[in-house]
């Protein structure tokens, strides 16, 4: 049905509507539907050329593209790829990166990797066993025989201050202890001579002797301070234990005579 009739339709509908005798209210409501309808039949046909218009224009638009005469683009299809076989690898690593020219024999670039690994060897030319040669510590000992790895340093860090003198009062402390059964007495009469002269610094439950020192501004000199006083301490008991011998050998012939 087109526009001009729904229009026609509707008047006639209303005119009906209006010429039979009613009451004055319902007359009022059916005019009222009547310009009700009439409305939208009005709004509906001012719509209904724009429509027709775009529609229209879109058609011509649509047509002026394909008489160009170019085929519509496609997004391209994804191909799945075939995954690499043994072969392909394998030629890959094998396979030279230049071919070899005048009937030349085929040389491998990874020849001397493969080398290394048939032989044990790492890629620097090493073997297990050197490396486990050069990665051996050699244990470093003081010049009274006592290993390095034997004496234990204690420290203790307490922060800098805000104000003078910046350090706390035991900043650059160090203790250090070392087993007794760590010092190479060469007779026991040198283990009693260093007990008496290190007194109550000798723990006897641990078995350990502990010396302290504060006499430097630094720890790394305290440190040096306290292994030269071990040092000195067992060179003085070595001494005196010589000393001590060498005297009851002359006693001994003295005494007999």
């Amino acid at each position: 049905m087109s526009t001009a009739a729904s229009v026609r339709t509707a008047s006639g509908v209303g005119r009906r509507l209006l010429s039979q005798p009613r009451p004055l209210h319902e007359a009022i409501a059916a005019a009222a539907c009547t310009s009700r309808a009439q409305g939208a039949l009005d709004a509906f046909a001012s719509s209904a050329p724009i429509g027709n218009a775009s529609t229209s224009a879109t058609t011509h638009h649509a047509r002026a593209i394909s008489s160009m005469g170019r085929p519509p683009i496609s997004p391209p299809s994804p191909s799945p790829a075939a995954p690499p076989t043994f072969a392909t690898l394998r030629n890959k690593v094998t396979m030279p990166f230049e071919a070899p020219k005048g009937g030349q024999p085929y040389a491998s670039p990874y020849a001397e990797f493969f080398a290394n690994v048939d032989a044990g060897r790492s890629s620097l030319g090493t073997t297990e066993e050197m490396e486990r040669r050069a990665c051996e510590i050699k244990e470093q000992h003081l010049d009274c025989g006592i290993p390095e790895s034997a004496l234990r340093f204690v420290t203790a860090s307490y922060g800098r201050f805000a104000l003078p003198p910046y350090v706390a009062p035991g900043e650059h402390r160090v203790t250090v202890k070392v087993s007794l059964d760590a010092i190479p007495f060469e007779s026991e009469q040198e283990r009693e001579v260093f007990l008496q002269i290190v007194g109550s610094r000798y723990n006897p439950q641990k078995g350990d002797l502990q010396l302290s020192s504060e006499k430097f501004a630094s720890r790394i000199e305290n440190k040096r301070y306290l292994v030269d006083m071990i040092e000195r301490i067992v060179a003085s008991a070595r001494k005196l234990a010589s000393d001590f011998a060498a005297e009851d050998g002359k006693a001994g012939p003295a005494a007999t005579s």
